[in-house]
């Protein structure tokens, strides 16, 4: 959760919800991109006309000298990030630069064309997206209760039990998260823990650990651009239902969400370059119309993302929360997973929102890759 500024007083928000950023640490999570105040560094992170900036020499098919490459802002490895021509970016899995501009994702375009028959949504389980909470009662960033958000989903690396992403329950087999997170871990580096609440105390909600079988990351997952930035991974067995286990509801594809007030919930850091949370919190913040979301970044933001936080700063998501639910309460009470924390620069900057993936995008995807109907 991120640091509210109030007068002279500094509250701990929500900001350590989101892995943000642009390049990868050891822990396989992005990290939001510090924000340099400086005027003159931060004319670097715009790369000229018809060039993008890359966030390393694999993403780049031409040799340039190094006193002729032009650094910019993609990521806090500066030295490593340069503008390349825009026809020599090389993304992983395309064959040709991301131009997708449509509400839908372009694979889910073609499921429907490809599949015997038409691509039925994820059945929605009686059990999912039931709490007590209500958005109303989300004031600031606080703690949330230990059955607040039973949906919650933490990935722990198996060398020292430290989290390194967020996700959602999707039903008693698959956790939908982001793709991001895999960049440095195959399915024997982790287990994925459900029931989770307070990492201090033991095992008060009767938390559950599970290896996984599958990592199912979307194949069109673009690391330089971040675009399609969602994945699901499947547990070894099936999971049982609870008080604190529980599956999260999906979106309609029609949903309206933007101007919508939505909570953003996670274990990550307080405060940018600060301490992750040990309990888990919650905060109310609002989805941003798309092209204010636009004018906020020098780097790309597809039709495919969603943009939310506070417009004042304070709070957002941080490092730690990547892969971690944005929450829209229905009128029937249940809450339903609109967005996937993605990335971002720094953390709960004024004018700088926290960057997801936007689920609506990707219903077919989902509904193929965590039912096994493939």
């Amino acid at each position: 959760m991120l640091l509210l500024k109030n007068a002279d007083v500094y509250l701990l928000p929500l900001c350590g919800l989101l892995a943000f950023g642009v390049c990868a640490t050891a822990a396989g999570q992005l990290v939001r991109i510090k924000l340099e105040k400086d005027i003159t560094r931060r004319n670097d992170e715009v790369c000229p006309h018809n060039t993008e900036c890359v966030s390393g020499f694999e993403f780049c098919d031409v040799n340039l000298e190094p006193e002729k490459r032009l650094k910019c802002g993609r990521g806090n490895e500066l030295s490593m990030s340069f503008c390349c021509p825009i026809d020599k970016v090389i993304h992983q899995k395309r064959e040709k630069r991301m131009t997708n501009d449509d509400d839908e994702s372009d694979l889910d375009k073609v499921l429907d064309r490809a599949a015997p028959e038409p691509i039925k949504p994820l059945p929605e389980e009686l059990e999912c997206g039931q709490n007590t909470k209500s958005i109303s009662k989300i004031m600031n960033v606080q703690n949330a209760k230990a059955s607040d958000w039973p949906w919650m989903a933490v990935f722990l690396e198996t060398t020292n039990y430290m989290n390194f992403c967020g996700g959602v329950l999707l039903n008693r087999r698959f956790v939908l998260t982001a793709a991001h997170c895999f960049k440095k871990f195959t399915k024997q580096d982790f287990v994925v823990r459900l029931g989770e609440y307070d990492f201090t105390s033991n095992n008060e909600t009767q938390y559950i650990d599970y290896r996984v079988t599958d990592i199912r990351v979307h194949p069109d997952y673009d690391q330089a651009t971040h675009a399609n930035d969602i994945a699901i991974v499947k547990l070894k067995r099936p999971t049982i239902y609870n008080s604190f286990i529980r599956p999260i509801c999906l979106p309609k594809t029609n949903m309206e969400v933007y101007k919508k007030n939505a909570v953003v919930a996670g274990w990550g850091q307080t405060v940018f370059g600060g301490e992750v949370s040990n309990i888990l919190q919650e905060v109310a913040i609002p989805i941003w119309e798309h092209d204010e979301c636009v004018s906020a970044f020098s780097q790309p933001i597809f039709k495919t993302n969603l943009c939310a936080a506070s417009y004042e700063g304070g709070k957002d998501s941080c490092l730690g929360d990547s892969g971690g639910p944005l929450l829209i309460q229905r009128q029937d009470g249940k809450w339903t997973n609109v967005g996937v924390v993605s990335w971002g620069i720094s953390c709960g900057e004024m004018g700088i929102p926290g960057v997801y993936t936007k689920v609506t995008s990707y219903l077919k995807w989902i509904a193929v890759n965590a039912q096994d109907v493939i």
